[in-house]
C-alpha cells in the first residue's frame, strides 16, 4: 500500500470516529435531556400564553380551544427548518380537514425579516411570534421543534429536530 492511500483510509476512520462522537455527544448531552424535559411537561396548561400574530395583535393559545393545535418552531436561518416548511405545507389542508390547527411561530426575527422569508418561501398556514413566553414555557432550545397541543390548551408532546417523517406523524398519530 502505498503512503497516500494509508493516510486517506486513516483519515476516513478518523471522520467516522468523530461522526460517532459528535452523534454519541448530541445524544447524551442535548436531545435525552430535552426528551426528558418536554416528557414532564405533559400536561401544562398553555390557555394564558400569548402570541404575536402578522399584524401585531396578542393572541391567547386558548383562543385555539376545542381543536387540536400543531405548533411549528421555526427560523427563516435555520436549514432544517427550511426543509420541514414544505413539508407541513403539504399536510396543512388535510389537517385542517381532521380539524387539527397548524401554525408556525418565530421565536425572535422582526416581522420584517419573516415577511422577506415567507415572499421567498411559501408558508400556507398562519404564521405567529413569540415574546418569549411560549418558548421558555415550553423549553423549546432546538429548532425545528414542534409541539401538539391538545383542545383543552394542555401540552401533549413535543419533538426536536428535522423530521423527514413529520408529514406521517402529524397525520396519523396525531
Amino acid at each position: 500500500m502505498d503512503k497516500g492511500f494509508k493516510f486517506k483510509l486513516l483519515f476516513g476512520r478518523l471522520i467516522w470516529i468523530l461522526l460517532a462522537g459528535i452523534i454519541v455527544y448530541q445524544l447524551a448531552l442535548t436531545w435525552i435531556p430535552l426528551w426528558t424535559r418536554a416528557t414532564e411537561l405533559q400536561g401544562t396548561d398553555l390557555s394564558k400564553v400569548q402570541i404575536q400574530d402578522e399584524k401585531g395583535q396578542l393572541v391567547y393559545l386558548s383562543e385555539f380551544k376545542g381543536q387540536p393545535l400543531i405548533i411549528n418552531f421555526w427560523a427563516s436561518w435555520c436549514i432544517p427548518c427550511r426543509l420541514e416548511l414544505p413539508l407541513l405545507n403539504g399536510i396543512y389542508p388535510s389537517l385542517l380537514k381532521k380539524n387539527k390547527q397548524l401554525i408556525g411561530v418565530n421565536q425572535s426575527e422582526s416581522q420584517t425579516t419573516i415577511d422577506r422569508f415567507r415572499q421567498l418561501t411559501p408558508i400556507s398556514f398562519p404564521v405567529y411570534k413569540d415574546g418569549g413566553e411560549l418558548s421558555q414555557k415550553l423549553n423549546i432550545q432546538v429548532i425545528p421543534a414542534i409541539a401538539v397541543i391538545d383542545k383543552d390548551s394542555k401540552v401533549e408532546s413535543i419533538t426536536y429536530g428535522f423530521r423527514p417523517w413529520i408529514q406521517a406523524y402529524l397525520f396519523w398519530w396525531i
